[in-house]
C-alpha cells in the first residue's frame, strides 16, 4: 500500500570547506528576517503548519516545522539547534572561563572532523557549540553506523546524537537492530526512539525493544507471515514487550514499564513477495524510487513527533498500525526512521533532494553516517536511518 506520495526535488549543492556544509536556499527552510528564530521553539508547542508527505508547488514557501521533543504532546526538548556562539562557559564547563583556583582557562579549539558535502538549509544558521557528552553509564553512541549484506540484500543504518543532547551533555535516545530469519526467508529491521520524558532510562528501553523484536521474529517463516501477517506482527510485538517486563522486573527493579518506554517500526521482507511492516507511535517506514518518496504509513499532517501509545504496552497488538510492503521495483530502497529523521524529510525538500541523492545507490557505514550530517534550522532531535536496497539496484 503506497499513500502520501511526495516528490524530492534535486539540490544543487556547493563546494564545502572541511566540516562544513554547503549552505543551500530552500523554500521551505529560508524565513522573514523578522519573523520569530525556529531554532528557539516554545518546548509546550509544537508547530500545527507542520508540512505533510505532499510538497507545495515550487512558488509556494513551506512552513518551517517548530521542532518540539519527540512522542508527547507533554515530552519537550528546550535546546535549539545548536545555534549559539562558542563562549568562554561553553569552552571551560565554568561561569567566565575559569576553573576551580579562578585561573582563567584558555578557549578549547572546534574538534577535527572530516569534510562533507552535507547541505546547510535554512537561513542565519550560527557556529554550533562545543557538544558535550552524557555522564549516565546508561547511554548510548553518539554515532553508530553499518553497511553491508544481510542475506541477499544490501543494508545501510546509521544513528546520529540530536544537537538538543549534544548542547546539554544528554545520551541519544534512538536504536536500530536488524537480523535473519532462523530460516534465512526474511530479513528482519527495526527502529526504536526512547520517549524524552525519560531521558535517563528510555534508551535503554529503545536498545532493548530493538533487539528483542528482533529476536522474537527470528523464528518466523516468509510462509507464516504471508497467511496472516498481522497475527504474527502482533505476536512479535506481544512477546517483546512481554521480555522487557521480565528483563526489567528481574533486573532493574526500581524502574517501571514508562521508564523504558519507546516508539518502534518493524519490518519484515521476504525474498519475493509482500513484505509487511508494523508500528507502534512516531517512527516512520518509507519508500524512496529515484527521487519520489512514499510514506508506508499515512499521517494527518500534523506534527511528526505526537504519539498516543509506546512500548511496552499491555495489549500492543490492539494499539499497533500494520501496512504491506509491495515487492520492490529496481532502484527502490526501504527506510526506517525515527522521528528526527522523518519530520525533516517531511519538511525539508533540500534534505530529502540530499537523502535522494546520497541514498541512490548502496552505502557503507561511512557513507550512511555522512548521510545524516546535514543542518536544518530547528533540527535537533536524534536521526536513525535503516535502509534496505533493492537486490536489483545492488545487483546492478
Amino acid at each position: 500500500m503506497r499513500v502520501g506520495k511526495f516528490i524530492g526535488r534535486k539540490g544543487r549543492h556547493a563546494a564545502a570547506a572541511p566540516g562544513q556544509g554547503a549552505a543551500v536556499p530552500d523554500t521551505a527552510d529560508t524565513e522573514d528576517p523578522g519573523a520569530a528564530d525556529p531554532t528557539s521553539p516554545d518546548p509546550t508547542s509544537p508547530d500545527p503548519t507542520s508540512p505533510n508527505l505532499t510538497p507545495p508547488e515550487p512558488t509556494s514557501p513551506e512552513p518551517m516545522a517548530t521542532a518540539v521533543d519527540n512522542h508527547s504532546a507533554t515530552d519537550s526538548h528546550s535546546s535549539t539547534d545548536g545555534d549559539l556562539a562558542t563562549d568562554a562557559v561553553l569552552a571551560s564547563g565554568t561561569p567566565d572561563g575559569e576553573n576551580t583556583t579562578g585561573t582563567a582557562l584558555p578557549p578549547i579549539a572546534p574538534p577535527r572532523t572530516p569534510a562533507t558535502d552535507a547541505p546547510q538549509v535554512g537561513d542565519h544558521l550560527q557556529p554550533l557549540p562545543l557538544p558535550r557528552l552524557a555522564s549516565t553509564t546508561s547511554s548510548l553512541p553518539g554515532l553508530r553506523a553499518d553497511g553491508g549484506l544481510l542475506g541477499d540484500r544490501w543494508l545501510g543504518a546509521a544513528s546520529l546524537a540530536g544537537q538538543s543532547h549534544l548542547n546539554g551533555g544528554s545520551t541519544a535516545q534512538d536504536a536500530y537492530q536488524f537480523t535473519l530469519s532462523d530460516d534465512g526467508s526474511l530479513l528482519i529491521a527495526a527502529v526504536c526512539d526512547g520517549m524524552g520524558s525519560r531521558p535517563l532510562t528510555s534508551q535503554i528501553g529503545a536498545t532493548l525493544l530493538a533487539s528483542l523484536l528482533c529476536e522474537e521474529a527470528r523464528t518466523v517463516t516468509a510462509g507464516k507471515l504471508a497467511a496472516d501477517p498481522r497475527a504474527v506482527l502482533g505476536g512479535i510485538l506481544d512477546a517483546a514487550c512481554t521480555r522487557v517486563t521480565r528483563l526489567r522486573t528481574a533486573g532493574l527493579p526500581g524502574l517501571t514499564d514508562r521508564d523504558l518506554s519507546c516508539t518502534a517500526a518493524l519490518a519484515l521482507l521476504p525474498a519475493t513477495g509482500t513484505g509487511w511492516a508494523t508500528r507502534v507511535g512516531d517512527c516512520a517506514v518509507l519508500r524512496l524510487a529515484g527521487e519520489a518518496w512514499e510514506t508506508v504509513f499515512d499521517r494527518d499532517g500534523g506534527p511528526v513527533n505526537m504519539v498516543s501509545a509506546a512500548l511496552p504496552h499491555p495489549t500492543p497488538a490492539e494499539v499497533a498500525e500494520y501496512a504491506p510492503l509491495a515487492e520492490e521495483s529496481p532502484g527502490d530502497c526501504l527506510i526506517l526512521a525515527s522521528d528526527g529523521l522523518a519530520e525533516d524529510a517531511f519538511g525539508s525538500p533540500a534534505v530529502r533532494a540530499w537523502l535522494a541523492e546520497r541514498w541512490s545507490r548502496p552505502c557503507d557505514a561511512a557513507a550512511m553516517a555522512d548521510s545524516l550530517r546535514y543542518r536544518r534550522r530547528g533540527s535537533h532531535d536524534d536521526r536513525t536511518a535503516l535502509v534496505v536496497w533493492s537486490r536489483q539496484l545492488r545487483n546492478g
